[in-house]
């Protein structure tokens, strides 16, 4: 007879144990749910196992599914410890080779424990990790099955490996978390920030939630409040505990302290973006008064000789009222060039811009001054923010369009 594996040991004793880690909503300032997440117990020794190394050892072994069973059954058991448990969501976690080795009897027993333990399916969100399910017909019909049932259903870890935007659309999840890895130093990197976007406003057109995972400062937090994260999760906000019941109160009051340090950020950034909108209308004001009483050319040749007083501003250049452009653009020569020539710059001084949004939504909304949103500079890097209006130039209406540094190359 061969000798028990440590893993067919801990399954055999149900030698598991569940943390919880709350997942958090600044805008009702309260905990919304728990992930369950799970820890192994070393038989002979007692310690502590972390989740990876667990499924590692049943996954050598074979035994990935009865694994997984105890997880969700310790999981939900322990959940029910949580004082008035009722009131929040219990994440909890699948394997996905579930899912791709799909058969009737295991795509049951969630619901069947669920009925065990009396709980509502309302009160249970499924994560699965999108990214590794390879058939697209099983993630379909899982999320449909049990969402049809009343179970909520959370992507998880989305933006990692190979994630994939239409599978947000096909499968139309209640909660897509994003990936710890992309919200990482996400109030200092760009593109993640231009990505997260793009996850947020499909999961607004799909009806999903979004939640950022891994938080663990509060400049993250704040950056992903202002691009329109739902819910909130990580080590900043409180680390997976037993002990639930005694953390209540501290958790809370950090709710409170991250709502109240949220509130007068965005006090300050409203400042800020007044006095900034302010410092674009003087500068533009000054440029402006160059043209009173000049033709193109002189009105081309002092910009050109100006611009470089101005550090906020990237480049100059002037559109004819039907957007074509008149004259070469005028680049700062003290910002640093990361590419000599970018596509941007490809027959300037003709090219047609009436599509472009800074002419575009001037005309059409009327206004005297348009802004662009944020945009990375081809050439240097830097993030701009296009402003335009109309000049008069010897009683001729033109598009005078400023690129204005948002923020510099990081």
């Amino acid at each position: 007879m061969s000798q028990e594996t440590l893993i067919q040991r801990i399954i055999k004793e149900s030698n598991v144990i569940t943390v919880f880690q709350p997942v958090i909503s600044l805008k009702e300032m309260r905990i919304m749910g728990f992930e369950a997440l799970s820890r192994g117990i070393c038989s002979d020794t007692g310690n502590i196992i972390p989740p990876l190394d667990l499924f590692d050892m049943a996954r050598e072994e074979n035994c990935e599914l009865e694994l997984d069973r105890l997880c969700r059954k310790t999981a939900m058991r322990s959940y029910k410890t949580i004082p008035e448990y009722d009131k929040y969501l219990l994440f909890l976690n699948l394997d996905t080779s579930v899912l791709d080795n799909v058969d009737m009897e295991s795509s049951h027993f969630t619901k069947e424990l669920t009925d065990e333990m009396g709980l509502k399916y309302s009160s249970i969100s499924l994560e699965i990790v999108e990214s590794k399910i390879e058939n697209n017909q099983n993630l379909i019909h899982f999320i449909d099955n049990y969402k049809k049932l009343g179970y909520y259903v959370s992507l998880d870890d989305f933006g990692a490996m190979h994630s994939n935007m239409d599978r947000i659309i096909m499968s139309k999840p209640d909660i897509i978390k994003i990936d710890m890895d992309l919200v990482r130093n996400i109030h200092n990197n760009y593109y993640q920030q231009s990505i997260i976007t793009s996850i947020i406003d499909i999961a607004q057109k799909t009806g999903a939630l979004t939640l950022a995972e891994g938080l663990e400062n509060m400049d993250d937090i704040m950056k992903s409040y202002e691009l329109g994260i739902d819910l909130y999760q990580g080590f900043f906000l409180h680390r997976p505990c037993v002990d639930i019941a005694g953390s209540l109160t501290f958790i809370q009051d950090k709710i409170n302290y991250t709502v109240q340090y949220v509130k007068n950020k965005l006090k300050e950034n409203v400042t800020r973006k007044k006095n900034t909108y302010t410092n674009f209308e003087n500068l533009t004001a000054l440029l402006i008064r160059e043209s009173l009483n000049r033709d193109v050319d002189y009105f081309y040749k002092a910009l050109s000789q100006n611009i470089s007083f101005y550090p906020e501003i990237e480049r100059i250049f002037l559109l004819s009222n039907d957007g074509m452009q008149v004259m070469p653009s005028i680049v700062n020569p003290s910002h640093k060039t990361i590419k000599v020539k970018s596509f941007s710059m490809f027959h300037e001084s003709h090219s047609d811009h009436s599509l472009k949004d800074y002419f575009y939504y001037l005309k059409k909304l009327n206004t005297t001054r348009y802004f662009t949103d944020t945009f990375i500079s081809s050439t240097t890097g830097n993030i701009l923010r296009t402003m335009s209006c109309v000049v008069d130039i010897q009683s001729t209406p033109y598009i005078l369009c400023i690129d204005f540094i948002d923020k510099l190359e990081r």
